[in-house]
């Protein structure tokens, strides 16, 4: 959960996000996102949503992630938000710094010309970790981010498989992302691979 003074996304005097179903409970909103976010993502696995890798196609996938929980799914915040003592993109700044980070994505052309394994770990790891300090969303930016980046890869001949690596291993090295890319680069070295090399 996100740190700051009374969210105008959650209900009155609650840290609990405002909700579809209306759960005034964390642990049940918690047991139903995961529920429905689970099976949001089973079925990109299967179909990824097509797009230009640009704001459009980032808060889409967001949308199809989270349209059942969140009535702003597919929407870029207009709040600040921290965890501890990091600060996410202030809001002043976001849509512009968004726009930004992802035309570098169209000016490298999608990371297709890569030749070398290590440099393409090097330049993904790079998106998702600025991916990370925008943190665009209100929730569920996680997420969104990782598949954002397989999509990403995939058009590039790369598989990612988030389940090669614990999730506490990934969630430790996103934390740390903003300062330090190592960790993450560890992560993403394990979870790429070629398409043609997949077993």
């Amino acid at each position: 959960m996100y740190e700051q003074e009374q969210s105008k996304y959650c209900y009155p005097n609650s840290d609990v996000l405002i909700n579809k179903p209306g759960f005034k409970q964390q642990s049940q909103l918690e047991a139903f996102e995961r529920l429905v976010t689970t099976e949001r993502l089973r079925l990109l696995q299967l179909r990824p949503l097509k797009g230009l890798f640009d704001k459009k196609h980032l808060c889409g996938i967001h949308k199809f992630i989270f349209r059942d929980v969140y009535p702003f799914a597919g929407k870029i915040r207009d709040e600040d938000i921290s965890k501890g003592n990091f600060r996410f993109a202030a809001v002043r700044f976001l849509h512009d710094q968004t726009d930004e980070l992802l035309y570098k994505v169209k000016t490298e052309k999608y990371l297709k010309d890569i030749l070398h394994f290590e440099e393409y770990v090097n330049r993904i790891t790079y998106f998702l970790a600025e991916l990370n300090v925008l943190h665009p969303f209100r929730e569920g930016n996680g997420r969104t981010q990782r598949e954002f980046i397989r999509c990403l890869a995939l058009q590039a001949g790369y598989e990612i498989d988030w389940t090669k690596v614990e999730p506490t291993t990934i969630l430790h090295a996103m934390i740390k992302s903003p300062f330090d890319y190592s960790e993450l680069k560890d992560v993403m070295g394990k979870v790429l691979s070629k398409k043609n090399e997949e077993q």
